[in-house]
C-alpha cells in the first residue's frame, strides 16, 4: 500500500505544481473575462494529457530541439541562455519544457516579444504535427519577422563548409566548420552562411586559450552573406575552403532553418574541445533529419573532444555527402601561380602590382606569350590579395585591376584557376588523437615511453590533411620507465605545445613563433633530472626551398622554475635553428639546435641538437627514430628513441 500511495501523491503535487507554474499564468493572460471556461482552456490542457500520453518529452526529436544530453541520472540543454526556456528548469526537465511550450502557444501577443509560436517556430511545427494541433483554436499569429526572413533565404539545399586550418592564428589552427543555405539562386556566393563561433575581442594569448578552454567565452549562431565568409576566409585569412553539398530535401533545409531561427541572439558557452563551432552545428543537422546520430558519435565514444575535421568525418561516414568542392584561397592561387612563374618574371609581375611598370608595357615586351599570362595572372590575383588587405583603396584597386584584366584578355584563358586540388582533403588526414609506446636509451639506462596526446598535430606526423609546418598539441603526456634504477617517472607534460612554421618569399612576409608550457625532466646542475616548469616562447622568420625544405631561425625566451634551482628559478634567451623537409611521403625529417643563455635566476647554459625521422606506415600509422644530445652546466646527456604511434 505504501508503495502505491507514494507515487500517487508524486503525481498530485507534480499535476499542481504544473497548474500554478506553467498553465495558470498562461490562463490568466487568455482575452476575455471567462479565460477559465474559456474554449481554449480546456483545449490547452487536452493538448498537454496527449503529450504525456505519448511520452514527447523522451522523443529523440525534441531533445534535438532543446540540445538536451546525458548529465548524470537526468538531461540537461548545452544552451546556457535562459531565453531559451519556457518553463523555471527546462534546462534540466524536458516535460516541464515541453508543456510551458505548448502553453506558450496559447499565450495573447506582448509588444515587442515575438509569440513562442513564433520565436520557437521548429518546436511548434514539430508538436504541431504530433499532436495534430488546430490552428483554428490557437491565437492568430503572424510571425512577420520570420516570414520575412524566410522569404529572404529561400532555402531549398544545404551545404557543409570547412575553411581549412590556418598554421599562423592561433584561433584557426583547428579549422571550422559553417552551413551555407543555397536558394534557387545560381551563384552560391549569394547564398545565406549559418557559422557558430566564441564572441570574443581576444584572438590569442595564454589568457585566451585559458578561457576558450575553460568555457568563459559565449558562442552565438549568425546568419551571414557568403560572400562575406568567402572574403574572410579565402582572400583574408589564407584559407582553402572545402565544400560538402548534403543531400538534405527541401523540407529537411526547412526544419533546419527553422532551427537556426530558433537559436539567434541565444547563446552557449563556447570550450575550445567540445561545445564548439563545430559540435554545436551538428545539432542543426540534426533538426534537418533527427534520424542521424552525429553528436551521438562523441558523446557515447572515446573521445570527450571534438576537433573540426572530427565532424566532418562523421558526417561524411554518415552518408549524406553528395559532392566536394575545394575553394583555394587567394594566397594559394598566387604560390601556386608563382610556382609557375621563373623568378624574373615574378619580379615583373610584382612590378606592375607597385606600378614600376604598366600591364601594357608587358604586352609589347619581347617575352613569349605564355610567359605574358603567366605575369599578368600573377599581377591581377596580388592586385586584388592587396585590395582584401586593405593595402590599396577602391579607387586605385579598380584602376589597377581593370588595366591588368584588360592587357590579360588579349592573350586568351586565364591560368589563375587551374589550382591543382590537393589529393587529401582534411578528413582524410590522420585522426587527431595519438598514443606511442616506444623504447630508448638515455645515457647509462635503457627505457620504456609512453606517450599519450589527446589532440591536434605535431611537426613531425604526417601533413596529408593537415597544414604543412603547423603544430598544435594539447596535454602532451610521456611517461619513461629507466630499466637501470627500475623507477617509473613523468617526463613531460606538455599543457601547450604550439608551433608556427609559416615560410616567407617574394610577396608574403609571415612571422613564425612558438609557443609551450608545462612540465617535464631537465639535467640541472648537479647532474640529475628534476621535474621543472616551463614556459618557452620564441619568433623569428623561416624559408622554403627545394632542397632543405623548410629552414627556420628564431630567437627563444626560456623561462624555468622549480625547488632544484637557485632562487627557484632561471631565465635566459638564445638562438634555435632547424630544417624541416618531407623528403617523400612517407619520410619525414628534422634537425634542430638551440643554445639558451640563462642570467637571472639560477646562471646556466644549455645546448640541444635533435634529430627526428617520421615513417608513414598507413594514415594513422607511423614509425618515430629520434637522437638527441645536450650539454647542461656542463653535463652531457644523449638520448636515442624508437616509438610506434597509432593515431585515433
Amino acid at each position: 500500500m505504501y508503495f502505491v500511495f507514494i507515487p500517487a501523491v508524486y503525481r498530485t503535487l507534480r499535476s499542481v505544481y504544473l497548474f500554478f507554474v506553467v498553465l495558470l499564468p498562461v490562463l490568466c493572460c487568455l482575452p476575455g473575462a471567462d479565460a477559465f471556461a474559456d474554449d481554449r482552456s480546456d483545449y490547452l490542457a487536452a493538448l498537454v494529457q496527449s503529450a504525456r500520453e505519448k511520452r514527447l518529452d523522451g522523443e529523440r526529436t525534441w531533445k534535438i530541439l532543446l540540445h538536451y544530453e546525458k548529465a548524470g541520472s537526468g538531461v540537461e540543454s548545452l544552451v546556457d541562455d535562459t531565453k531559451f526556456f519556457l518553463a523555471p528548469d527546462g534546462k534540466k526537465n524536458p516535460r516541464t519544457e515541453l508543456e510551458a511550450t505548448i502553453a506558450g502557444f496559447f499565450q495573447q501577443e506582448t509588444g515587442d516579444v515575438e509569440h513562442p509560436q513564433c520565436r520557437f517556430i521548429a518546436r511548434y511545427a514539430w508538436l504541431k504535427e504530433q499532436l495534430s494541433i488546430d490552428e483554428a483554436r490557437l491565437l492568430r499569429v503572424e510571425c512577420a519577422k520570420w516570414k520575412e526572413a524566410l522569404a529572404s533565404m529561400k532555402p531549398k539545399s544545404a551545404v557543409l563548409v570547412f575553411p581549412a586550418a590556418h598554421g599562423n592564428g592561433p584561433s584557426s589552427m583547428f579549422g571550422h566548420t559553417l552551413l551555407r543555405i543555397d536558394s534557387d539562386k545560381r551563384n552560391e556566393l549569394l547564398s545565406h552562411a549559418v557559422s557558430y563561433a566564441a564572441y570574443t575581442e581576444q584572438s590569442g594569448g595564454l589568457a585566451y586559450a585559458f578561457r576558450g578552454i575553460f568555457g568563459y567565452f559565449k558562442g552565438y549562431f549568425s546568419i551571414l552573406p557568403y560572400y562575406e565568409k568567402v572574403t574572410e576566409y579565402n582572400n583574408i585569412d589564407h584559407r582553402d575552403i572545402w565544400e560538402y553539398d548534403l543531400n538534405f530535401s527541401e523540407h529537411e533545409v526547412l526544419r533546419m532553418v527553422m532551427h537556426m531561427w530558433e537559436l539567434k541572439d541565444i547563446y552557449s558557452d563556447y570550450y575550445f574541445f567540445d561545445e564548439n563551432c563545430s559540435y554545436d552545428l551538428l545539432y542543426l543537422l540534426e533538426a534537418a533529419r533527427p534520424s542521424l546520430e552525429l553528436t551521438d558519435e562523441f558523446r557515447n565514444g572515446l573521445k570527450s573532444w571534438v576537433i573540426p575535421t572530427d565532424t566532418v568525418r562523421v558526417i561524411k561516414e554518415s552518408g549524406i555527402v553528395t559532392k566536394i568542392n575545394y575553394r583555394p584561397s587567394q594566397a594559394t592561387r598566387i604560390l601556386f601561380l608563382a610556382s609557375q612563374t621563373e623568378s624574373a618574371y615574378q619580379d615583373v609581375a610584382a612590378d606592375v602590382v607597385k606600378q614600376k611598370t604598366s600591364p601594357q608595357a608587358v604586352l609589347k615586351a619581347n617575352i613569349a606569350p605564355e610567359k605574358k599570362k603567366q605575369i599578368l595572372d600573377l599581377a591581377a590575383e596580388l592586385i586584388q590579395y592587396r585590395f582584401s588587405r586593405k593595402e590599396l583603396g577602391k579607387e586605385d584597386y579598380q584602376k589597377q585591376f581593370l588595366a591588368a584584366l584588360n592587357a590579360r584578355s588579349t592573350l586568351g584563358v586565364s591560368t589563375a584557376d587551374a589550382v591543382p586540388v590537393p589529393t587529401t582533403p582534411p578528413e582524410q588526414g590522420h585522426l587527431p588523437g595519438k598514443f606511442s609506446v616506444g623504447a630508448g636509451y638515455r645515457t647509462d639506462s635503457y627505457f620504456m615511453e609512453i606517450i599519450w596526446r589527446p589532440a591536434y598535430h605535431d611537426l613531425m606526423d604526417p601533413d596529408d590533411g593537415y597544414v604543412e609546418g603547423a603544430q598544435i598539441n594539447f596535454f602532451d603526456l610521456r611517461g619513461r620507465y629507466y630499466f637501470k634504477e627500475e623507477q617509473a617517472r613523468l617526463h613531460s607534460l606538455r599543457l601547450i605545445d604550439i608551433f608556427s612554421l609559416a615560410t616567407r618569399d617574394k610577396f608574403f612576409r609571415p612571422v613564425s613563433w612558438k609557443v609551450n608550457t608545462g612540465l617535464e625532466q631537465e639535467v640541472l646542475s648537479d647532474g640529475e633530472e628534476h621535474l621543472i616548469g616551463r614556459l618557452n616562447v620564441g619568433g623569428g622568420v623561416a624559408y622554403s626551398s627545394r632542397f632543405l625544405g623548410a629552414s627556420y631561425l628564431m630567437l627563444d625566451a626560456d623561462l624555468i622554475a622549480g625547488g632544484a634551482l637557485a632562487d627557484n628559478f632561471s631565465f635566459g634567451v638564445g638562438p634555435s635553428a632547424g630544417i624541416l623537409k618531407n623528403v617523400n611521403d612517407f619520410w619525414k625529417i628534422s634537425l634542430s639546435a638551440r643554445s639558451l643563455f640563462y642570467s637571472l635566476g639560477e646562471n646556466r647554459r644549455s645546448i640541444k641538437a635533435t634529430l627526428g625521422q617520421n615513417f608513414k606506415i598507413t594514415t594513422n600509422n607511423s614509425i618515430t627514430l629520434s637522437l638527441s644530445r645536450e650539454k647542461t652546466s656542463g653535463h652531457y646527456q644523449s638520448d636515442v628513441l624508437l616509438g610506434w604511434n597509432f593515431y585515433y
